[in-house]
């Protein structure tokens, strides 16, 4: 599978912005040009190993979570990603969310053994 760079610059944007920082204050943390930040995360160009670990760092994300679509298996989930989904909740969307989760888990189980069970 090929990286898909548009994916993988739009989950670095994502993440920018979810720690508040412009893509100057990025650059300059990596050592790198607004002008390739940029680049980086409208999937003109790809970052090195070196710089994605260094923007990963600095974004506090995982590598594989800013990877996640060009992975073999990308439906495997980092805990980094429920921290994300919940940081800026509420104790009620907290709960909301969890219940939610927990409801669409057991539907989704119910289905796999109903569907497993009309096969002949």
């Amino acid at each position: 599978m090929a990286l898909n760079y548009i994916l993988l610059g739009k989950r670095i944007k994502d993440s920018r912005c979810k720690r508040k920082l412009s893509q100057a204050s990025l650059a300059e943390m990596i050592d790198k040009s607004p002008t390739y930040v940029s680049y980086l995360e409208s999937g003109i160009k790809c970052p090195s190993l070196d710089t994605l670990v260094q923007i990963a760092n600095v974004l506090q994300v995982s590598a594989d979570c800013l990877l996640a679509e060009s992975l073999n298996s990308p439906l495997e989930v980092d805990s980094s990603e429920f921290d994300e989904v919940f940081d800026d909740c509420n104790p009620y969307e907290r709960r909301v969310i969890i219940e939610t989760a927990r409801a669409l888990k057991a539907a989704m189980r119910e289905y796999h053994f109903l569907s497993k069970r009309q096969k002949p």
